[in-house]
């Protein structure tokens, strides 16, 4: 991780957007913290409605009014006190929170306007399908995709998708692109990724030598298990394969019928109160959730914590399928999570990187790859039914044991994604020093395309098209938030592993132990504070790595590390 310092640079910058104050103007550090506070709650508020109802994206006006807030003013007073000496570690963290924060919010100040510009102009698209006699948004498009039954019309969604990267997003992600670029070396650092790097407290080199491990290591389970289930559910060989088909094998067609929408609610509740929580806030409240099916609304799930602890929610756009279940249950452990922060540091309970929530919300969702999770919902179905005069399906011992192993290749494809592809794509794009990826990735750099198209086909296994590709410019995460998702998958496997032995008893099944829920409870009520270095200490490991994610796929999936899978196996337990 490279930090370097940022005051000249923020001057320059803060005097091009000709909001430069007096040094004499600096704001007290409380007043930066309280006015940070209130502006990341309504930019909360607003991210909430533009994600539930389609309400057109106005960020750049919430900056309107706070440009010394993210100025070198702001930057050097926390710059002061970090100077300090005798800083109690917990104060230390949170101002290396709030620093990194002023900085990157400077980043977004500047970019919001091609955000506000891409999120509308997604918003107003909409595309023709040859079956429809009306236009469909293309918002509504990735959920047509993930129920679609037939590989022609996965296809022709996708083809109507990529119209809109190429003629409508793109050009205008390109532009932010190099603006954020240009804006990162006036910030004071090396390039975009440098930046990146210290927003996320993260070696982009570190974490992409861990990842391309774990793909090198796996792989002689994952590329039968890939061939195993693309014949299984969507009737297709490898070769044939393309990213829409993995978007609806993912939700596991063959066993919809078991995942009514109606039951993802009542399921994650059942789950809760089974580790000894609920929906309830430490300050008393209730998480709220929307799951209304709004066509306008923003298909990818996510939690807002609109004020940390009392005022949480989830937003989910809920369909049958295993998917749903499993995303509804990651965003209820983001909501779990921060409901549950007493920490009173307001650095502490919003900022910071993201990898420790995200890996709290991977525990939860990855509980559906747990055989014994999976027999625990079978019971809560067949209670339900019983409850509710319905005949909802249950699964059989052999399906739960199919399921979990779609639940692993699930797993691998994340991390793959996320560890791998996302880290040198990302890196190339932003202009990062070679040096991330040498040794480990050698094709070309010049074409941001090429290299989508090079990197993502590895991860996935299958080859990439020219319509897969032009995702190229949307598949971006700001700041490569794709290393906190890397860190976080990692985290979730040893979290799960963790609780596996120490309270699962003989068979492993920690799902209806209180004793788990209190230990969770323990450990959100830091908030943000720790990362994935300390959790993982926690369990007893001297450093985060991807070990416990290898052993986890070869446990579920009944395989010693030399071993193979076998198509349609069931050993898992």
């Amino acid at each position: 991780m490279v930090r370097t310092p940022m005051n000249a640079a923020l001057l320059t910058l803060v005097a091009a957007l000709g909001a430069a104050p007096a040094p004499s103007s600096n704001p007290p550090l409380d007043a930066i913290r309280d006015e940070a506070a209130a502006v990341l709650r309504l930019q909360t508020v607003l991210d909430w409605y533009t994600q539930t109802v389609g309400e057109p994206s106005i960020r750049v006006l919430l900056y309107k009014g706070h440009e010394r807030l993210y100025s070198a003013a702001s930057v050097a007073v926390v710059d002061k006190a970090l100077k300090q000496k005798g800083l109690a570690p917990d104060d230390r963290r949170a101002l290396e929170f709030l620093k990194s924060y002023l900085a990157s919010e400077a980043l977004s100040q500047a970019a919001a306007h091609f955000d506000d510009e891409a999120a509308n102009a997604a918003l107003q698209a909409t595309v023709s399908l040859p079956w429809s006699p009306a236009p469909t948004p293309y918002k509504q498009l990735e959920v047509l995709i993930k129920t679609e039954q037939e590989a022609s019309r996965r296809a022709a969604i996708e083809k109507a998708q990529a119209g809109v990267w190429k003629d409508v997003l793109n050009p205008i992600l390109a532009r932010k692109e190099e603006a954020t670029q240009k804006l990162a070396k006036a910030l004071g650092y090396r390039n975009y990724v440098a930046l990146s790097e210290e927003a996320r407290v993260v070696s982009l080199r570190d974490l992409l030598v861990e990842g391309n491990r774990f793909l090198q290591e796996t792989d002689a389970l994952y590329q039968p298990l890939l061939a195993e289930l693309a014949k299984q559910e969507l009737g297709i060989e490898v070769s044939k394969l393309r990213r829409a088909d993995i978007v609806r094998m993912r939700n596991a067609p063959r066993f919809e019928r078991f995942f009514p929408k109606e039951l993802m609610r009542p399921s994650f509740e059942y789950f809760l109160k089974g580790l000894g929580l609920d929906l309830k806030t430490a300050a008393g409240t209730t998480i709220k959730i929307d799951d209304a099916n709004n066509p306008l609304k923003e298909p990818r799930a996510a939690c807002f914590a609109v004020h940390v602890p009392d005022d949480v929610r989830i937003s989910v756009k809920p369909s049958d399928g295993f998917q749903d279940f499993v995303t509804f249950f990651h965003e209820g452990g983001h909501a779990l999570h921060f409901a549950n922060a007493t920490t009173t540091r307001f650095e502490l309970q919003y900022l910071g990187p993201n990898a420790l929530t995200e890996g709290w919300a991977e525990t939860f969702g990855k509980s559906w790859g747990d055989p014994n999770w999976l027999r625990r919902y079978r019971d809560f179905v067949t209670q339900w039914n019983a409850q509710h005069k319905t005949k909802i399906p249950t699964m059989t011992d052999a399906e739960i044991g199919q399921m979990s192993r779609m639940a692993v290749y699930g797993d691998f494809y994340f991390l793959r994604r996320y560890s791998y592809a996302k880290i040198i794509y990302e890196a190339v794009l932003h202009g990062g020093d070679p040096s991330i990826w040498a040794g480990i990735y050698s094709g070309p750099t010049s074409d941001p395309m090429a290299v989508y198209q090079d990197v993502f086909g590895k991860a996935y296994g299958f080859s990439m098209g020219v319509e897969d590709a032009l995702r190229f410019r949307t598949d971006v995460d700001d700041t490569f938030y794709a290393a906190d998702y890397a860190r976080a998958f990692a985290m979730a496997d040893l979290v799960q592993e963790g609780f596996r032995k120490k309270f699962g008893g003989a068979n492993g099944d920690w799902f209806a132990n209180p004793a788990v829920g209190a230990e969770l409870k323990r450990l959100w009520a830091a908030g943000q504070k720790w990362q994935p270095d300390e959790i993982a200490q926690q369990f007893g490991e001297p450093k985060l790595t991807f070990n416990a994610s290898a052993e986890r796929a070869r446990r579920l999936l009944g395989q010693s590390p030399a071993g193979a899978v076998p198509p349609g196996g069931n050993t898992a337990r």
